[in-house]
């Protein structure tokens, strides 16, 4: 495997002297303002987009806050994509992850529906999902309202998130097949998919700690996520053990090298594969978790971005006359 890339190695080591090691080691509300800090701190890409708004939409059990992204004149995008932002169903939100929904609407030409699902420990599984999908289901609604470009047959829909929104976009893509449409594009990034195996994955081991993302932090993540042991079980968190994929859309898993995770979206992507879906996997084998949001510190983690983008742009406009 490649090395770790040098500029992580400086951003890890600024992060041990500040204290920074776990993320779960200060407790909930200092990992949500140091999550957010990050973001703040990042230098950000100056491209202005068409426009942006934000709303509050009804749920079924919550109101969910949105913001929404045109790159491009709405007459003009290519569809939509709706959005979830990572943080272990615990941190993270439409601001820490703005840069990242940003860049997707940027290079895709896609409408971005950024979704302020709920976290816990305040709101336990299967809250974040009930959220995810009822955002879903509005952007359904809605989409020749935000995509109102004549020149289509119908608008393409996509899925995207990173982590904890990976594993979100990936049940909202399994419910969808079976509840509203099958979804034609989902866009995976380092996705949790396997709670209950994934002391078993060898990637979860060897990068343990130092690489970000600790297994510490997976555990505490889980804890304060699940009700308990019972929902490992359940499809709405393990999506690899959905008895049947065959309906999943065609997807593209990006996984790091040093990340606990890695193996947990490669096994995924052997899954999809298995039960006929089209899937790409992307290895970015020097980064780690979370490099999607470091684009503007790391050089490779800005190309992945872009090349991300691309992609999902490039899978919706295929879409467009399937």
């Amino acid at each position: 495997m490649s090395k770790l890339d040098s500029q992580l190695v400086s951003l890890l080591a600024s992060l041990q002297i500040v204290g920074d090691a776990d993320l779960s080691s200060g407790g909930v509300e200092a990992a949500r303002a140091s999550i957010e800090l990050m973001a703040r701190l990042q230098p950000k890409d100056s491209t202005p987009l068409t426009r942006i708004d934000e709303q509050v939409i009804n749920g079924r059990f919550r109101e969910i806050p949105i913001r929404i992204y045109w790159p491009v004149a709405p007459s003009e995008c290519v569809g939509v994509t709706v959005f979830y932002h990572g943080g272990g169903f615990v941190l993270g939100s439409i601001e820490s992850h703005d840069q990242l929904a940003r860049s997707l609407a940027k290079y895709s030409k896609s409408v971005v529906v950024s979704v302020e699902y709920a976290l816990a420990p305040e709101n336990k599984f299967p809250a974040a999902v009930e959220d995810a999908f009822d955002a879903f289901e509005y952007v359904v609604l809605k989409r020749l309202e935000l995509c109102p470009n004549r020149s289509l047959s119908k608008v393409p829909l996509a899925v995207a998130g990173d982590s904890a929104g990976g594993n979100l976009a990936a049940v909202v893509s399994y419910l969808a097949s079976e509840k509203v449409e099958k979804i034609d594009f989902a866009l995976l990034a380092y996705p949790v998919t396997d709670g209950l195996h994934q002391e078993s994955f060898p990637s979860y081991d060897e990068n343990s700690e130092g690489y970000f993302l600790t297994a510490k932090d997976m555990q505490w993540f889980g804890e304060l996520y699940l009700r308990g042991e019972e929902d490992l079980l359940d499809p709405r968190f393990s999506i690899l053990l959905a008895s049947d994929l065959s309906r999943m859309p065609k997807t593209l898993i990006v996984v790091a090298g040093y990340d606990p995770l890695r193996d947990q979206g490669v096994a995924f992507a052997d899954a999809l594969k298995d039960a006929g879906i089209e899937v790409d996997l992307w290895r970015y084998d020097s980064m780690i978790h979370g490099f999607f949001s470091m684009e503007g510190l790391v050089d490779e983690a800005r190309r992945a971005v872009e090349r991300a983008g691309k992609f999902l742009g490039g899978a919706l406009v295929e879409a467009q006359v399937c």
